[in-house]
C-alpha cells in the first residue's frame, strides 16, 4: 500500500450537504465521495471507474485552516408573477486542507500522475471552486503503515469521539468539534444513486485526544483516520 498526500489551498470551496435545500449549507471539509471524485476527474475516469476508487481507495482529511465562513443570498423565481425562494450559500474562503488517500501502489501512482498532469480541471467542491496548490510541493507519495493512535488531526468516526474525548485548540482561527453525516459511498438501482453517510466529527485549529486509541494508517508517520 502506497500513500499519496495532497495539499490544496482554494480561493473559496463548498461541499454541498445534499440533505438541505433552502439552505446550500457546507462541510467545513472535502468529504471523501468528493475528494476521491477529484481524483478520477483527474485521471479522466468515467462513473464506472469512479466506482471502483470509491472502492479501492482510503481517505482521510486535516482541516489545516477552515478559512472565513462567508454566505450568499440570491433570490430565484421562475417567472415575474411566482413567488421568490431566497436561497443561501455557504462557502469557505481561502481553506487549507491536507487530504490523504492509500491504495494499491500502481493505483495511487497513477492518481499522483494524474494530479500533476490532469485529463479534467480538479475542482476542490463545486465547479465554481477550483483547486489551488497550498505550496510548490503540493501532491506527493508516501510511505504507508498501519498503526494506532489516540491524539489526532484528522476527522474521526462520531462513535469514537462519543466514547469519552477532548479538543485542544493550538490556533485562534478554529473550528470546535462537530458531528457531520459524510457521504462516503453510493448504492446503484439503475441509473439513480443514493449517497451513503457515515458520522464523522470534524475539527480545526488543534487536535483530539480520544479515550482509547483507534487504528489509523501512518502517512510518513502521520497518524490519519481513514474511510
Amino acid at each position: 500500500m502506497l500513500g499519496l498526500v495532497v495539499e490544496v489551498k482554494p480561493l473559496q470551496a463548498h461541499f454541498r450537504v445534499p440533505y438541505n435545500s433552502l439552505l446550500l449549507d457546507s462541510y467545513p471539509f472535502p468529504p471523501r465521495t468528493t475528494a476521491i471524485g477529484m481524483i478520477a476527474g483527474a485521471m479522466g475516469l468515467p462513473e464506472e471507474g469512479f466506482i471502483r476508487l470509491l472502492e479501492e481507495l482510503k481517505y482521510g482529511v486535516i482541516v489545516e485552516d477552515p478559512g472565513a465562513r462567508v454566505e450568499e443570498t440570491a433570490a430565484i423565481f421562475k417567472n415575474a408573477n411566482a413567488p421568490i425562494y431566497p436561497i443561501t450559500k455557504v462557502l469557505y474562503h481561502r481553506p487549507y486542507y491536507r487530504m490523504f488517500f492509500a491504495g494499491d501502489e500502481k493505483l495511487v501512482e497513477k492518481a499522483y500522475d494524474a494530479l500533476l498532469d490532469p485529463v479534467f480541471t480538479p475542482y476542490i467542491g463545486d465547479s465554481e471552486s477550483l483547486l489551488y496548490p497550498a505550496k510548490r510541493e503540493w501532491v506527493g507519495l508516501v510511505d504507508v503503515e498501519k498503526g494506532e493512535e489516540s491524539t489526532l488531526k484528522s476527522i474521526i468516526p462520531a462513535e469514537e469521539y462519543a466514547r469519552g474525548a477532548r479538543f485542544l485548540v493550538m490556533r485562534r482561527n478554529n473550528l470546535t468539534p462537530r458531528e457531520y453525516r459524510m457521504p462516503v459511498n453510493f448504492t446503484y438501482s439503475g441509473k439513480s444513486r443514493r449517497a451513503i453517510y457515515q458520522r464523522v466529527i470534524a475539527f480545526a485549529g488543534g487536535f483530539v485526544e480520544l479515550a482509547s486509541p483507534v487504528s489509523v494508517l501512518l502517512f510518513d508517520k502521520e497518524p490519519v483516520f481513514v474511510f
